[in-house]
């Protein structure tokens, strides 16, 4: 604070002070949650605000952006980063330099050369670093087995911030069920007529039509691959925070319903809420999918807590069968490399490599991707100059650019097509700092 007074209330395991007492405890429960040693009771008060003050302890900070996003220390200069980015407009384009070909998503490195012989030529398949065996921070598996007793409460690192808290703040309650902002525009129809159209503030549809156009206008992209261009791009509402699981659970079921995948009668109307896809992952629970999830994150229906890989998605969410891996380093292969790999493998066993396009189109599923912390929706793969790669994502954390808005239509182009993918765009520089990787 600018003008800290000795008598304000002050965070007894921080330097943090603050004259509202509610501020004070509402730090502590968000910052320290670890340290509440009184189960069964919340130090927040049910209608407290969030602090806005950008000051954390430990490995955790809010984002000064204002997106109500907690992230860890290590990536909050990247994720700042992708702010500027998710807000390029095409006006700015025109005025501003092409970015230079090593950058955070392109960095090029002495194993370049060894991965891009192998995504080109190699043959799909298991990884030697690739294991069935979820990790830790796979919270719902979708195996229906008994709890063996062996299971233990999971904390902060696996579960986020609010691992312990027993409800959400009743403010941030009422914001989410009240949902996104729909806006409606009166289009006119080949026939002539006056149709009119609802559009969900935070869902966008056509996003990868334009981005396979922008790979196949950007110079130094070799050959790039991309699921359904059905799926929609979601994204959080400002001040949500971490519920970038739910989020990506309905990407996955936007292929769905757009695919008449079987499974997809269950959302016969708008996409699930986050409370709803809550009770259907404790309802999973409690039909003996995983129910060591439970026990894991001690329940999550009405929370903040993180939710791992959820492969519920075979269980609750669909009629057929979800298979997750997680992915790891290995004497030969670096966790994020064999990452690569297997996206590659993924996307080149459904292409004919051999026909020679630079933008291969595909009707697959996206994949559901998690790392320490955060997860995302993989909706392509591609190699640049080099033999770099990057995974390219939809995120959550940030909204689709006015300017991808802008470009949808086939004749959209822009002079600057990198300024505009960097937003979805994940390489080395962001990959490398994590060990293990999860795909469903």
């Amino acid at each position: 604070m600018d003008h800290k007074n000795d008598s304000d209330p002050t965070c007894p395991f921080c330097p943090f002070s603050d004259p509202g007492i509610s501020r004070v405890v509402e730090h502590v429960d968000v910052y320290h949650p670890e340290v509440d040693t009184q189960a069964g009771h919340s130090r927040r008060p049910a209608n407290a605000p969030s602090t806005g003050t950008g000051e954390c302890s430990g490995d955790y900070t809010e984002c000064p952006h204002g997106c109500g996003e907690i992230v860890l220390n290590t990536e909050l200069s990247a994720h700042l980063d992708l702010h500027f980015a998710e807000t390029v407009a095409l006006d700015e384009i025109s005025s501003c330099q092409p970015e230079l070909p090593v950058d955070m998503e392109s960095a090029v490195s002495s194993h370049d050369a060894e991965r891009q012989e192998w995504l080109e030529g190699g043959t799909p398949g298991l990884l030697p670093s690739e294991d069935r065996t979820l990790s830790s921070w796979s919270l719902i598996g979708g195996t229906k087995t008994p709890h063996n007793g062996r299971a233990k409460r999971l904390g902060r690192t696996e579960l986020g911030p609010h691992a312990h808290e027993k409800q959400m703040p009743s403010w941030l309650r009422r914001m989410l069920e009240r949902g996104s902002m729909s806006i409606f525009t009166n289009t006119i129809a080949v026939d002539g007529t006056l149709r009119r159209r609802e559009a969900v503030e935070n869902e966008t549809r056509d996003v990868i039509p334009v981005l396979a156009r922008l790979c196949e206008q950007d110079k130094s992209v070799q050959r790039a691959f991309f699921c359904s261009p059905k799926v929609h791009q979601i994204s959080k509402i400002p001040k949500e925070g971490g519920f970038c699981g739910y989020r990506n659970i309905q990407m996955l079921i936007t292929y769905m319903k757009e695919t008449q995948l079987p499974g997809h009668e269950r959302f016969p109307q708008e996409l699930p809420t986050i409370f709803q896809l809550q009770d259907m992952i404790e309802d999973a629970w409690d039909n003996g999918f995983n129910s060591v999830g439970r026990v894991e994150t001690g329940g999550i229906r009405g929370t903040r807590k993180y939710i791992g890989t959820p492969e519920p998605g075979s269980a609750a969410l669909t009629t057929h069968r979800c298979e997750a891996n997680s992915i790891g380093a290995s004497k030969e292969v670096r966790a994020h490399d064999a990452l690569y790999m297997n996206v590659a493998a993924y996307f080149r066993e459904s292409c004919a490599l051999e026909e020679g396009h630079k933008v291969m189109q595909t009707n697959l599923p996206p994949i559901y991707f998690q790392h320490q912390g955060h997860s995302m929706t993989i909706i392509g793969f591609e190699i640049r100059d080099g033999g770099s790669a990057n995974i390219l994502v939809f995120d959550p954390m940030f909204r689709t650019p006015p300017a991808v808005k802008r470009l949808r239509g086939p004749q959209a182009l822009t002079s600057d097509p990198a300024r505009v993918l960097k937003v979805y765009r994940r390489g080395t520089a962001y990959l490398q700092k994590y060990k293990v990787f999860e795909l469903l």
